[in-house]
């Protein structure tokens, strides 16, 4: 579990004798929130007594909370920007039953939620309840369940005509550009300015960026550059803050781009084969590491953890890079031989150190 201040952790006592009041049907709507501070307060049926937290843009940040002697799950965490986060059982890792289901948290907002968790029960079978923000909480996430399931904005559309002027409506617009990108729009618009301007913008704006990645991907799922197509040229900025452009490479050497993230699992476990091959064929072979869908912070950090040896490129958000080289999942790795395409594998795959064996072999 994460470390708490000794401020946060007097919160935290508080609030621990507000859930034993809760359970005894004290409202949790008249509970005070603390700027700067999310706070999930879960009394779950279900039967696991372990809950885990994980920010969505954080997977490595894992929270471990306990049920206490009052049936109750109470977590609290310094918060500066609303975000998702995922929370499951351990049961449910193990693919054994348990649950599993995402939260929208807003700093100095306190959520409250009490029930048994079932997937195929609107709003998960679950009662909602705390401060303003999660008010109509269960409706909202009622109506993001219909947009999933009739894959239609409708549900949605309908939801924010009714609560205009209502922070919550900002947790959907996720789930319509997702399903129904030609009427992201109308719901943009159906939001009051204040709502699309206010404090969840960030958050709002993140959500859009996600659901045209996610369609962006979906369009080039399964799609490749053909072997000896041209390779899109590109400038982007190194590791050291220079512009690299792919296409003032010498030709002399093969060159591998490599599309990864400090977030994506499989591509940080490949990387001990990597290194292994880059030593190995060095003098034949130069590596492009194409950073995507991070932060420059957590993308210097992971070169710099993991001490990749190559050169280092940062895909930005509103590059066409991606789409360019039809990149959707990752890692992705695109073979590369004087300005032309030679081969893209998808994946953490060994055929891939295969193929380039049997490449300098020639």
């Amino acid at each position: 579990m994460q470390q708490t201040k000794l401020w946060m952790l007097a919160a935290i006592l508080t609030l621990c004798g507000t859930m034993s009041g809760f359970a005894q049907n004290q409202k949790p709507s008249d509970l005070k929130g603390q700027p700067g501070t999310w706070v999930l307060m879960a009394k779950l049926s279900n039967p696991d007594d372990t809950l885990i937290i994980v920010p969505t843009d954080d997977m490595k940040s894992l929270n471990t909370v306990v049920r206490d002697q009052n049936g109750a799950f109470l977590f609290s965490t310094p918060l500066s920007e609303a975000k998702t986060y995922f929370l499951l059982t351990p049961s449910a890792v193990r693919h054994q039953g348990g649950f599993s289901m995402f939260f929208d948290a807003v700093p100095g907002e306190v959520l409250a939620v009490e029930g048994l968790s079932q997937d195929d029960k609107p709003a998960n079978g679950l009662t909602y309840d705390g401060t303003k923000f999660y008010q109509h909480y269960a409706e909202a996430l009622i109506a993001q369940k219909k947009v999933k399931d009739d894959k239609s904005a409708q549900p949605a559309i309908d939801f924010i005509k009714t609560y205009p002027n209502d922070e919550i409506a900002a947790v959907l617009v996720g789930n319509v550009g997702s399903h129904d990108s030609d009427r992201l729009e109308e719901m943009l618009a159906t939001l009051s300015p204040a709502i699309r301007n206010g404090r969840l913008k960030g958050f709002i704006d993140k959500q859009i960026a996600d659901s045209k990645e996610y369609l962006r991907q979906k369009e080039l799922e399964g799609k490749t550059l053909k072997p000896g197509s041209t390779a899109p040229d590109f400038t982007l900025n190194d590791i050291n803050g220079q512009p690299f452009t792919l296409s003032k490479m010498s030709n002399e050497k093969i060159i591998l781009l490599d599309f990864w993230g400090s977030w994506c699992a499989w591509c940080i476990k490949g990387f001990p084969d990597m290194k292994k091959y880059y030593e190995k064929y060095k003098d034949k072979l130069e590596i492009i590491g194409m950073d995507c869908h991070d932060t420059e912070a957590k993308w210097k950090k992971a070169v710099a953890d993991n001490e990749l040896p190559w050169k280092h490129v940062f895909v930005p958000k509103d590059s066409t890079v991606l789409t360019d080289y039809m990149v959707s999942s990752y890692p992705t790795k695109v073979i590369i031989a004087n300005g032309k395409v030679l081969s893209t594998v998808v994946g953490e795959d060994p055929k891939f150190y295969e193929l380039l064996d049997t490449l300098f072999a020639e």
